[in-house]
């Protein structure tokens, strides 16, 4: 099963805390893991190659001070998180259930784990799917529209930020993580097949940046549809749709269990503007 749930927190007190609201999710949530189950949180630590998680940056209503981000006690504040195994999924429930009656720490500010929402009902951002129906009810639509909420970027070489949606990348990187989490494998010339028969029609992105103490990390936010060529066969349309479906769990690119690459597809695709879909901050 794949998860997308979102976590409120308040904070216990006004606290100023650095810019780097990605890093600090992260090192929330293994905190969180940790004092459930020590053993789990140091493997997704360690682990190499895709992880089974993705994070949202903080989000909530912000005071911008020079020296940071003040939070405002008894505001509402929230992450989005993301899941691609259901053991793990298991180990963060009881986390959570655990964490409901003591104080947790994000940066300098102290937090109560105030609701745990999961169900899209209470928010867009909300929702559970298998693999299985991803996959088995994927249609073979040519014009995909995904949306990127977050800073969003690819690795090459290893070394530089890529800060543009090529198909190639795309898919790649949402490839690369249904390969590594699904018991049903998808071709590995997928992503070969978007780079030569697909292309990017339309878009609107922006650069942002993404704090991470010591460093920052350039992105692009915004919008871009996806044409696929007439000559690509039918049933790889349909695999290339299961993986734009799966952006909403996998999340797009480089370091997205930091607050990178949070996207969703836009089905009513309708004008390339800001305003279209919503933002975790608004869900």
């Amino acid at each position: 099963m794949l998860y997308s749930i979102i976590v409120n927190f308040k904070p216990e007190e006004d606290a100023l805390i650095s810019p780097t609201r990605g890093y600090h999710a992260y090192a929330l949530f293994l905190d969180l893991l940790r004092q459930a189950n020590p053993t789990v949180a140091q493997r997704l630590h360690d682990l190499e190659g895709p992880k089974p998680f993705t994070l949202s940056p903080l989000q909530g209503r912000f005071q911008h001070q020079r020296s940071g981000l003040k939070l405002t006690a008894g505001q509402t504040y929230w992450i989005r998180l993301t899941v691609l195994q259901e053991e793990l999924f298991a180990h963060l429930l009881d986390a959570l259930l655990k964490a409901a009656d003591r104080s947790l720490r994000l940066d300098t500010a102290p937090l109560t784990l105030n609701e745990v929402l999961t169900t899209p009902g209470q928010s867009p951002w909300c929702n559970c799917q298998d693999f299985d129906t991803l996959l088995s009810h994927a249609l073979p639509e040519r014009r995909l529209h995904l949306r990127f909420f977050s800073p969003t970027a690819f690795r090459s070489a290893g070394k530089r930020n890529v800060l543009f949606p090529e198909p190639r990348l795309l898919f790649s990187s949402y490839l690369a993580r249904w390969q590594a989490f699904s018991p049903l494998k998808l071709s590995s010339d997928l992503a070969s097949l978007a780079d030569k028969g697909s292309r990017i029609g339309r878009y609107k992105l922006e650069t942002r940046i993404l704090h991470f103490g010591s460093y920052q990390e350039t992105g692009f936010e915004g919008e871009c549809t996806v044409e696929i060529a007439d000559e690509v066969p039918q049933e790889a349309v349909k695999a290339l749709n299961a993986l734009a479906d799966f952006a909403f769990y996998s999340g797009t690119g480089a370091k997205t269990t930091m607050g990178m690459g949070q996207t969703r597809r836009l089905r009513d695709a309708g004008p390339l503007s800001r305003g279209a879909g919503s933002h975790p901050a608004q869900g």
